[in-house]
C-alpha cells in the first residue's frame, strides 16, 4: 500500500484555503488543486509499504506522539516549490512549527533505521495545488503575490496519522489507518 504520515488541518483552515484556491483559479495555469478533505501537513512520505512495515511504523508513531504536546499552529502565506520561476507546487506555510519540525525529525530518524530514505530539509506546509503547466507566468505570480501573507487561520495539532493513499483517475483517496493523539 502507498502510505504517508500526516497531520490533518481543521475545517476553518480548509475553508480559507479553498477560498485561496478559487482566487488563484486555473486561468493562468493548469493546476490540480488538492481536495478540501485531503488538505494536510505531510510529516513523511513513505511510498509503498507492507502490512508488516505498517505495524512497525504504528509502534514508532505511538511512541513519538506520546512525547509531544497538543499545540496551536497558524497557517499563513503562500509559497511554491521548487522556485518562483518554475512553479510545480503551491503551498500554504505553517507558523509556530517547531514541534512539527521536531516530530518530523524524530520520525525521519526512526524510519531511517527501518531502511526508509531520509528526507532532505523538512518544511512544514499544506500543499494546495500541483501545477501541470503555466499559461500566464505573470498572472499566476501576481495572484500568488497577493496571497503572500494571507492568514488561513489557526488550528490545534492534536494527532499524527498514518494514512493510506489510493491513486485514482480522479485523484488520490486518503484513508486514515491509525491515529496517534499527542500528549495533553
Amino acid at each position: 500500500m502507498r502510505a504517508f504520515i500526516a497531520i490533518d488541518v481543521a475545517d476553518n483552515v480548509r475553508s480559507a484555503i479553498v477560498r485561496a484556491q478559487e482566487f488563484i483559479g486555473t486561468k493562468d495555469a493548469k493546476i490540480k488543486f488538492v481536495e478540501p478533505e485531503n488538505l494536510h501537513i505531510t510529516l513523511k512520505f513513505l511510498g509503498e509499504i507492507t502490512e508488516e512495515q505498517a505495524e512497525e511504523i504504528k509502534a514508532i508513531l505511538s511512541r513519538i506522539a506520546a512525547k509531544f504536546k497538543k499545540h496551536e499552529v497558524r497557517v499563513r502565506g503562500i509559497g511554491v516549490f521548487p522556485n518562483p520561476n518554475y512553479v510545480r507546487v503551491i503551498w500554504a506555510g505553517v507558523e509556530n512549527d517547531e514541534q512539527i519540525r521536531a516530530m518530523a525529525r524524530e520520525i525521519d530518524e526512526a524510519l531511517a533505521k527501518l531502511g526508509f530514505k531520509r528526507d532532505k530539509e523538512f518544511v512544514a506546509h499544506v500543499t494546495i495545488g500541483r501545477v501541470k503547466f503555466v499559461k500566464d507566468k505573470l498572472g499566476l505570480a501576481e495572484k500568488l503575490r497577493a496571497l503572500a501573507n494571507e492568514d488561513f487561520g489557526t488550528f490545534r495539532v492534536e494527532a499524527i496519522e498514518l494514512k493510506k493513499s489510493t491513486l485514482t483517475p480522479k485523484g488520490p483517496i486518503y484513508e486514515t489507518l491509525a491515529r496517534f493523539e499527542l500528549a495533553e
